[in-house]
């Protein structure tokens, strides 16, 4: 082999070698979201065995509706756990009697639906568990904080209503009105089952009534001025996200 040949080859490698250790960086879930996902799934689990155990078809429906937004919650995580991911996108769907019209709404269809939802959250759980496990061996390079997530939702509200403004289309405006009200929606789920998080909530919900309150304004210019007060929740939600626990 010749000289060049020789040192073409170790210029490659030692370009390679950044790369290679970039790669190695590994990003999952913190141990203190697992624990709070498997301390969801516990409340979930009770929750729906009561409902079963005595059940009233209004009872069972409010305790759907309710376990519906607390899968939610987790499956809007961005969760690393794929395991986790997939039964709370099962739990969420077995609850969610609203959205899923065509299904039987009778108190023992109800039953069963909660029944399966009960097994999605002790799925959950579990599967949380193993997660757990793996990252206190193997902890993650890299991984998302509650406020992480927060900050994240806040910053795509800035954007969806930013863009829909700019847009100067009412359709668009729309679109990206109900988009930023869903993700204030999530982010209000999300706090009502964090500690000390109880600011950011309140943001979110008033964001949601900015929303709403764009959505009905008859011209620009009080469009202008309520998504004023939407973007200021989304801000406040960013500055206080860091407390959630």
């Amino acid at each position: 082999m010749s000289n060049a040949h020789l040192i073409l080859l170790l210029g490659l490698a030692f370009m390679a070698a950044p790369s290679a250790a970039y790669c190695q960086a590994q990003a999952g879930d913190s141990p203190e979201t697992l624990e709070w996902v498997q301390k969801l799934s516990d409340g979930l689990e009770e929750r729906l065995h009561d409902a079963v155990v005595a059940p009233d078809l209004a009872n069972l429906l409010i305790k759907l509706m309710e376990s519906f937004e607390e899968f939610e919650a987790v499956a809007l995580m961005g969760l690393y756990c794929q395991e986790v991911r997939v039964a709370a996108e099962k739990g969420r769907n077995q609850c969610n009697w609203l959205t899923n019209y065509s299904q039987e709404k009778d108190l023992n269809t109800l039953i069963i639906r909660a029944q399966n939802a009960r097994l999605h959250a002790l799925e959950m759980r579990d599967e949380a568990s193993l997660c757990l496990k793996t990252a206190r061996l193997h902890p993650p390079d890299q991984s998302f904080t509650f406020a992480d997530i927060i900050r994240s939702n806040a910053s795509a509200i800035e954007f969806d209503l930013s863009d829909g403004l700019a847009s100067q289309d009412l359709h668009i405006l729309s679109q990206k009105i109900e988009h930023a009200e869903r993700i204030f929606h999530d982010t209000a789920v999300l706090a009502m089952r964090l500690s000390n998080c109880e600011t950011v909530r309140n943001a979110a919900l008033e964001g949601i009534q900015a929303c709403a309150e764009m959505l009905a304004a008859p011209n620009w210019t009080l469009v202008n001025a309520h998504s004023q007060k939407a973007l200021a929740c989304s801000v406040k939600m960013k500055e206080r996200a860091g407390e959630c626990r």
